[in-house]
């Protein structure tokens, strides 16, 4: 036997490697992924790549763009989730490895990978599970001591901007910390580090403006309606006829007790599309660019008489991002049968992951999957990263990109918050790992 004369030490080292525990945490996760979910955004996205409908800007365009391509040597979803778990499965990894051994690190970032607050947004080819991955790796090619894998750190940083549109507090602390950090005096550092952010940020946008084929104005049409109709529902009394006049062109469904009815109807936990759409509908879809104009100027007309209202607001949707609720694990292959035909595919789940995705289904609602938890403990960890760099900013580009949806986020989503939560994560085995071999020395 191969194992015959060989102690327990010899027999781990041989086979129980960091590739091997890498290789098991990922088939560990396609498993359950395989071949990758798809729900309304995505179908959408992918819809956008192979020609069915124009690439527009109502999500980034950047992702559409490059699964066209992708789409052309794999078809499917399976391609992007490959992309997406392998980029933050081996940056978590070769992060770790700069705190822990190397089988270490493996079985942490695998673990990372797989634990449910993660897996069930890592599994769906959504832009936010793209822009994890973009930039974990990023962040482990920053670190490195190359200036080609340095390179590449940037560019897929640009890649995160590029398929997130908030993704730039997410990127700043990151380029703070890391970009040209072997230039003194500081200032110049942190000089030039901006004005990368600032170039990264620019050509990100720059190209998603160049690759949309037909515009949708997602702000004017989603969030700017969502905050008109919040901050008249707190505002103190208004009348119909202050609301004519201070937001001229604004077409209402029913001009007759606005704020009686926006104070009926309003819920933060509604979305935009139901602020615009539906049978509760106050505003009609802004159509045209008169109309568009109409709402921007509306938007800065309320928000400018009542910022107390428009803090309410948002601090109201903001807690509702945070707070303990069913989150709805999406485990569709897509988002409807209209689109299966449209796509031309069809999947099926196998009887493991059936059972898997009802078994988390279940407990979707425990404090594991609540936002509170991981901000309130990434805040409690960053004055214990005084020794941890890394580790430090990690949890701030977390906590920033998190902060960032209290003004732009404009619905409730779980996996708006995931990156947060991943990075808090990530700071809680860092900062574990670094307290024990600090014991273990001493």
């Amino acid at each position: 036997m191969r194992w015959r004369g060989r102690s327990p030490r010899e027999i781990l080292d041989c086979y129980v490697t960091e590739r091997a525990l890498l290789l098991f945490g990922w088939i560990w996760f396609l498993i359950y992924a395989f071949p990758g979910y798809m729900s309304y955004d995505s179908t959408w996205a992918l819809m956008q790549a192979r020609g069915v409908e124009p690439i527009n800007d109502w999500q980034p365009p950047l992702m559409a763009f490059l699964w066209r391509y992708i789409d052309r040597i794999f078809s499917g979803p399976f391609a992007m989730l490959v992309i997406q778990s392998l980029l933050l499965l081996l940056g978590l990894h070769a992060i770790l490895r700069r705190v822990m051994p190397g089988r270490a690190a493996a079985a942490c970032a695998a673990l990372v990978l797989i634990v449910p607050p993660d897996s069930i947004v890592m599994a769906v080819i959504w832009k936010d599970s793209q822009m994890a991955g973009c930039l974990m790796a990023s962040i482990a090619a920053l670190l490195s001591e190359r200036r080609t894998v340095r390179a590449v750190g940037y560019v897929l940083l640009f890649v995160a901007t590029g398929v997130r549109y908030n993704a730039v507090a997410a990127t700043l602390p990151i380029l703070l910390a890391f970009c040209a950090r072997d230039i003194a005096p500081w200032w110049k550092r942190y000089a030039i580090a901006i004005a990368v952010w600032i170039a990264i940020t620019g050509a990100a946008f720059f190209i998603n403006g160049r690759l949309a084929e037909r515009k949708m104005y997602p702000w004017h049409c989603g969030a700017a309606p969502m905050d008109i109709i919040g901050t008249i529902r707190f505002s103190p009394h208004i009348d119909d006829a202050w609301i004519f006049r201070e937001m001229p062109g604004v077409t209402w469904t029913n001009p007759d007790k606005i704020q009686i009815r926006t104070r009926y109807v309003y819920n933060a936990r509604n979305t935009f599309l139901e602020t615009v759409e539906g049978p509760k509908a106050l505003l009609q879809y802004p159509s045209t660019q008169q109309d568009r104009d109409a709402i921007a100027n509306a938007w800065r007309a309320i928000v400018l008489a009542h910022p107390i209202a428009f803090l309410r607001h948002r601090i109201g949707v903001f807690a509702l991002q945070l707070g303990v609720s069913p989150i709805g694990i999406w485990t569709g292959f897509v988002d409807s049968a209209p689109s299966e035909e449209t796509l031309h595919y069809r999947a099926w789940h196998s009887n493991l992951q059936r059972k898997w995705a009802l078994a988390m289904e279940r407990n979707a609602d425990s404090i594991w999957f609540s936002g509170w938890l991981y901000m309130l403990l990434g805040f409690a960890l960053l004055p214990l990263c005084r020794r941890q760099r890394i580790a430090f900013v990690i949890l701030v580009s977390g906590l920033l990109y998190e902060l960032g949806l209290f003004a732009l986020a404009p619905a409730i989503d779980y996996r708006y918050s995931h990156w947060m939560i991943v990075c808090t994560i990530v700071g809680v085995v860092m900062l574990f790992a670094a307290r024990l071999q600090r014991g273990m020395r001493s």
